[in-house]
């Protein structure tokens, strides 16, 4: 074998390690970049569902507030018709 085959097939082998480490950082730049978009994708979920949330409260505010005036409407209806009864006893 002459020092030029030699030669050749070094280089071929570095040109080899060259593209093994090129493809090794590609892959691990297309990992990074896929951990990005899911964070990404995680924090518009999160943003997403707190909004959802504070929607949730308020209406749960608004039913809360819906029941009571409905108790005290009915507590005011059961006294009327309690006073009613207890006039038409007497």
């Amino acid at each position: 074998m002459s020092e030029l085959d030699v030669a050749l097939r070094r280089l071929e082998q570095a040109l080899d390690t060259a593209e093994a480490a090129i493809g090794r950082a590609l892959d691990a730049a297309d990992a990074a970049r896929a951990k990005e978009q899911e964070l990404t994708a995680f924090a518009d979920d999160r943003i997403r569902l707190s909004e959802l949330l504070d929607v949730s409260a308020a209406q749960a505010e608004t039913a809360q507030a819906s029941r009571e005036e409905i108790g005290r409407r009915l507590d005011a209806a059961i006294a009327a018709v309690e006073g009613v009864l207890a006039e038409a006893t007497d």
